[in-house]
């Protein structure tokens, strides 16, 4: 099981990385003469009529999840969110769509009668194929944790780490439903280093 945590911790550091140097690339400009070819009139009507083209701003949400059963204590997580749709994305001709966006969270994470609030600002990638009503999400986030004792369980300090992966659905336009798997370690900075698992489901709303 350590090294398992410690697999989990250094894997957070690589993906964190590479989400920043694929931001960095998407903001990089790009030369003249290399645009891409304008859609034409029924490109662009397909793309507002389409569910998943992630021309949107912002969507919200709410998130419900449970620890698994690594911890002595049982958790539960209660969790807003908000997420901004950066203008940096790749769509190729293909129809796929990798899109970047900016995920704000905020939870009372709760266990052996103690409530604390969990909070992370971080980037995600949402892949996504035009037509297709599944999508994939995944990211990383540096997290505040203002309790890290909880019972018996000590998470070791109040600077997290939380990774985060998850299938989606779009049932119907601007709405989404989906499972969000979610790691929660202080990469190695205090010991012990446990971890948190949490298996959440989420409703969201496109409000923009």
């Amino acid at each position: 099981m350590a090294a398992l945590n410690l697999l989990i911790s250094r894997s957070a550091w690589i993906v964190y990385l590479l989400l920043f140097g694929i931001a960095v690339c998407a903001a990089t400009p790009v030369p003249a003469g290399t645009e891409a070819e304008a859609p034409d009139a029924t490109q662009v009507q397909n793309s507002h009529q389409d569910n998943t083209t992630y021309r949107e701003k912002f969507d919200t949400g709410f998130r419900y999840g449970v620890g698994d059963h690594r911890n002595e204590e049982s958790f539960q997580k209660y969790e807003f969110f908000f997420n901004w749709y950066l203008p940096w994305a790749w769509r190729p001709k293909s129809g796929w769509i990798l899109a970047s966006r900016l995920d704000f969270t905020g939870a009372a994470l709760s266990a052996a009668g103690t409530t604390g609030f969990l909070g992370s600002v971080g980037p995600t990638l949402a892949v996504r194929k035009t037509g297709w009503i599944v999508g994939v999400d995944l990211g990383i986030s540096p997290a505040f944790l203002s309790h890290d004792r909880y019972g018996d369980e000590d998470l070791s300090g109040h600077i997290q780490f939380l990774t985060h992966g998850g299938v989606f659905l779009f049932p119907i336009r601007n709405l989404s439903i989906g499972y969000e798997y979610q790691h929660v370690s202080n990469a190695d900075i205090q010991q012990p280093n446990p971890g948190l698992n949490m298996h959440n489901i989420e409703i969201s709303y496109r409000i923009w």
